[in-house]
């Protein structure tokens, strides 16, 4: 029989965006399980979010716990849920998912993996104590880049030999190059000008993606550059904050705030420049799906960003809240068109070592070294 996997997730939105990164990773992931040896499944902490029904719309359904944040009895319906399922590895998503996981697989004699997804600046002090007390009940943890393997070992007191490095991927298929007629048509719904020259952005809207920097990048370029346009797209807490700060930088014209939108390979192909933005990442999905896309990128220098892009020869990358340092990486691809295309063809080239299936066979393999080892005493 197939091994239960049940996988256990805080939240699958966050902060006014309806689907987060992991959401996705999860609609990817799901299918691509060997259903012959292992039997997946998805639990949620909390109470249904609109994520739930996207994921059930991708054959995922989520059982929630319906709990608060700090509820003790997320504990003793976990607990009651890896029984229920004979579950025999957890792997966690998020700080209560990690902590109440760690218990509920000492209790169960479940196996734990943790999956880090970005070295949080801001992790709370409770959250240190926690990690501290319950890191011995970890029996593997996956690090999504290299400066969150560090932040495991440093900050979360996972054992370094108990840590594997699992790069996030994406269905690179499915984010191919479209069409030039496409594209057009992509840039006619949205109202971007044919001729002009587009700097994008897929990602929600809230501070550590660094929107307000690109927007000062934006108007430093657009005084010197008339056909620029941004085009951002996504959903969360800072639109209204950033719509207005284009209106008061005047760009309210040049900017196009598309929403939340699934049709993402669309969207790269109506773009010239893929812009990340952001303060900290671990590896964001839209840098793996720009690549895919043959796009010339741009990103700040932050942990797996500065990883996976080589700079100068597969993007071009800036130090982080420099919002000068932005406008100039960004005039100098939009304005050299030999070095935008060799940018975009050598992305394209290198994001084939970042394929979703790669991904899930590596954590197939790390289910199976676990279920290999004798268990824990109690």
């Amino acid at each position: 029989m197939p091994a239960v996997v049940l996988h256990v997730c805080d939240k699958f939105g966050v902060r006014g965006s309806s689907i987060h990164g992991v959401s996705r990773l999860f609609s990817w992931w799901f299918p691509r399980y060997d259903p012959k040896r292992f039997d997946v499944s998805l639990c949620g902490l909390k109470h249904p979010e609109p994520a739930t029904a996207w994921l059930a719309e991708q054959g995922i359904p989520v059982h929630h716990l319906r709990r608060g944040r700090f509820d003790p009895r997320i504990l003793t319906d976990l607990v009651a849920e890896v029984r229920r399922r004979q579950a025999r590895i957890l792997h966690v998503h998020g700080y209560a998912a990690a902590d109440f996981g760690r218990i509920a697989a000492r209790v169960t004699g479940a196996r734990l993996v943790l999956h880090e997804h970005f070295a949080d600046p801001r992790m709370p002090a409770y959250q240190a104590v926690a990690d501290r007390l319950l890191a011995r009940f970890v029996d593997r943890a996956i690090a999504v880049s290299e400066s969150t393997r560090e932040f495991l070992v440093r900050r979360r007191f996972v054992p370094a030999e108990r840590v594997r490095l699992i790069w996030n991927g994406a269905p690179l298929e499915e984010f191919a190059p479209v069409p030039l007629e496409r594209a057009l048509a992509v840039r006619r719904e949205l109202g971007l000008p044919g001729e002009a020259r587009v700097v994008g952005t897929i990602g929600r809207l809230n501070a550590q993606k660094g929107h307000r920097y690109l927007l000062d990048a934006a108007a430093r370029l657009m005084a010197r550059r008339t056909d620029v346009r941004v085009l951002i797209a996504g959903d969360g807490d800072l639109r209204e904050a950033l719509g207005r700060q284009a209106a008061e930088l005047g760009l309210a014209d040049r900017v196009v705030f598309a929403g939340h939108r699934a049709d993402v390979a669309d969207l790269l192909g109506a773009i010239d420049v893929f812009c990340i933005s952001s303060l900290y990442e671990g590896t964001p999905l839209t840098l793996f799906e720009a690549m895919a896309a043959g796009k010339a990128v741009v990103s700040t220098a932050v942990d797996g960003c500065r990883e996976v892009l080589e700079d100068g020869t597969t993007g071009l990358l800036v130090p982080h809240a420099d919002a000068d340092a932005l406008a100039a990486a960004l005039e100098r691809v939009l304005g050299d068109q030999r070095l935008r295309e060799a940018l975009g063809r050598r992305a394209l080239q290198a994001s084939r070592r970042y394929d979703v299936r790669a991904a899930v066979e590596a954590m197939e393999a790390l289910y199976e070294e676990l279920l290999a080892e004798p268990e824990a005493a109690a």
